[in-house]
């Protein structure tokens, strides 16, 4: 047994034993642009679950920018993750709300890739 197989057993163990703590959030992936640019309608929301941590922390942007967090939304079930982005994963633009109905903006984002799928093995997701 590798180290990535290893990784994907504990992930799914993690995944299962903290189900009690997992709460529903709302995502919905971004309305993004056709290719003329016109302005496309998103997609409906999808309830997901994952750890939602109200800790603030400061994160870099992606743009450079050092800024404070919200929440922390650590997705563990990659299946479900998958199926909800249609194997694109969570964008910039997507929008994630959690429980209490308030959402931000997507600061970063943060997860070790798994070389046999190219998907995250979990997806860490940093709220403004």
């Amino acid at each position: 047994m590798g180290l990535l197989d290893i990784l994907r057993t504990g992930v799914a163990i993690a995944d299962s034993v903290t189900k009690d703590i997992q709460a529903y959030v709302m995502y919905t992936k971004s309305a993004g642009a056709d290719f003329e640019g016109n302005p496309t309608t998103p997609g409906a929301a999808i309830s997901l679950r994952a750890i939602v941590d109200w800790k603030q922390q400061q994160v870099r942007t992606q743009g450079g920018e050092l800024t404070v967090t919200r929440a922390t939304v650590l997705f563990l079930d990659v299946d479900a993750l998958i199926a909800a982005t249609n194997g694109e994963g969570i964008g910039d633009e997507d929008i994630i709300v959690l429980p209490d109905g308030t959402t931000g903006p997507i600061l970063d984002m943060g997860g070790f890739i798994d070389a046999g799928t190219g998907h995250p093995l979990a997806t860490e997701v940093f709220l403004g």
